[in-house]
């Protein structure tokens, strides 16, 4: 889909928020959701646990009174001619607080499994003591009922033998599902009230936090058109103050783009309004001679200045592509003596005339430069270019790619008239020529060549040749060590 057909797209969808437009995600929403859903784990996780908290307080609570029955029971133990007897003592049942529909079970035998006292069928499948214990309490069921049972055992001696005695008292579990359920009921109850409050709060918070957005929106929506000032928005959370910066550096870069446009529009009025205007009058004057060598002089001139005219608007088009190509920031590894080759090779296209020498020292051989090869080509051509337009017909143009330092440099050397010291700085600036004839060049040249190479970490180098010239160069640096690698040999 082209820019185009997108932009169409975009502009078919009614305003956001209305009916028929995509919803939009909302920040709150999703954190409110989060925030419900976190609270309602959480209150299950408690849930759960208070649950199996009841359980085990009201059983350990029980499991006191009724250990203590059965230890009763147990000192009620004796010997009697030879024979296990049980007195079991009121108080063994007395101590337990015992419901309406609870039932209380017991029952006293001996290690060959024969009842002294209480139901015979009372027994635990598989009782065992925790070591070094003679006391216990488990779950079990009896004639029905879900029980609670507290075992505890005594060694006696009978006839001279060691015995173990064992009494069970089993208890209903009534008193104790109803004692949990009072636990649950006052632990449950402020739990679902703390619930439902932090949910009731969670948008609220969550509306307060957010306030800065809002906020930021406000100052946006409250600026003018042409202010493009950075935003200050005092307090801002931590969270908000990279968005509000990076806003700031895309409005600084948007206010930046945008004054060098209008700049560059307006001088480029300037520039192409001259020529054009030459132009109008001169084939006026042509069209009213009759003299024909008169006529042939005034189609040169003529060619001349359309000769100007088409260079200027060609270098605003340079211009306006590179700082294009320079705003993407897009780079790649580049063979600089190859760039430099194919733009001697376009300058030759349309100076077939002019003499021009290319050379690649041996130390620069396959240098590699990171960077965008079609603006460091558009840099290149310029200062050819520029050596053309101000160096004589009949003098030779030196192009030499050479080692710069840590770097690589593309020397262009002509036999122009130079640029004086004094004039060195000001010539890199749009517009701006040396002291050569009127109409030499744009004052652009050089310009676009200086953006490029500022861009890719580099500059231009000015300097004036021995015996009459200038020598402009294009110092870049290398490329790193696995950029190289990536380069295509050719």
């Amino acid at each position: 889909m082209t820019d185009t057909a997108a932009r169409n797209d975009d502009a078919s969808l009614p305003p956001a928020g209305t009916p028929g437009h995509p919803r939009a995600h909302s920040i709150a929403r999703r954190l409110a959701l989060g925030g419900a859903v976190s609270v309602a784990a959480f209150l299950a996780v408690i849930a759960a646990i208070v649950v199996g908290f009841a359980d085990r307080a009201s059983d350990e609570a029980y499991d006191r009174l009724l250990m203590a029955s059965a230890l009763s029971i147990a000192d009620a133990i004796q010997i009697a001619d030879g024979a296990i007897t049980v007195d079991v003592p009121t108080s063994a049942f007395s101590m337990l607080s015992i419901g309406k529909a609870d039932r209380i079970f017991h029952r006293v035998h001996d290690d060959r499994n024969v009842t002294v006292t209480g139901y015979p069928d009372l027994a635990v499948g598989d009782l065992r003591f925790p070591r070094g214990a003679d006391m216990t309490a488990v779950n079990g069921s009896y004639r029905g009922f879900a029980v609670r049972i507290a075992a505890s055992r005594r060694l006696i001696t009978v006839a001279g033998m060691p015995r173990f005695v064992t009494v069970l008292v089993a208890e209903t579990r009534e008193s104790r599902q109803a004692l949990a359920a009072e636990i649950r009921t006052y632990a449950m109850v402020p739990l679902v009230l703390v619930g439902v409050a932090a949910i009731v709060m969670i948008p609220l918070s969550i509306r307060q936090a957010l306030r800065p957005v809002a906020t930021l929106q406000q100052s946006l929506e409250a600026r003018g058109s042409t202010d493009l000032g950075p935003l200050a928005l005092p307090g801002v959370p931590a969270e908000i103050a990279p968005l509000v910066a990076t806003l700031n550096h895309f409005v600084e870069r948007l206010r930046t783009t945008l004054e060098r446009n209008r700049d560059f529009l307006a001088e480029a009025a300037h520039q192409i309004r001259t020529p054009l205007a030459s132009l109008i009058s001169m084939a006026e004057v042509a069209a009213a001679e009759t003299d024909p060598a008169a006529l042939r002089d005034q189609a040169e001139r003529i060619r001349r200045n359309a000769e100007v005219a088409s260079r200027i608007t060609n270098q605003l088009l340079a211009d306006a592509a590179v700082a294009n190509r320079l705003m993407l920031g897009r780079a790649a590894p580049v063979r600089l003596d190859r760039l430099a080759a194919a733009a001697v090779n376009d300058a030759l296209a349309y100076s077939a005339d002019r003499a021009i020498r290319f050379d690649v020292a041996e130390d620069a051989e396959g240098a590699v430069i990171a960077g965008d090869p079609v603006a460091l080509g558009e840099a290149i051509r310029n200062l050819v270019d520029n050596a053309l337009a101000y160096a004589p017909a009949e003098a030779r143009i030196d192009v030499t790619v050479a080692r710069s330092g840590a770097g690589f440099a593309v020397l262009v050397a002509d036999r122009g008239p130079g640029i004086p010291e004094a004039d060195m700085a000001r010539v890199l600036l749009r517009f701006e020529r040396g002291a050569a004839p009127k109409g030499s060049g744009s004052g652009l040249g050089l310009a676009i060549a200086n953006r490029v190479a500022a861009a890719h970490g580099g500059r231009i180098g000015l300097e004036n040749r021995p015996g009459g010239g200038l020598v402009a160069g294009l110092h870049l640096p290398a490329a790193p060590a696995e950029a190289e690698q990536k380069t295509p040999d050719g």
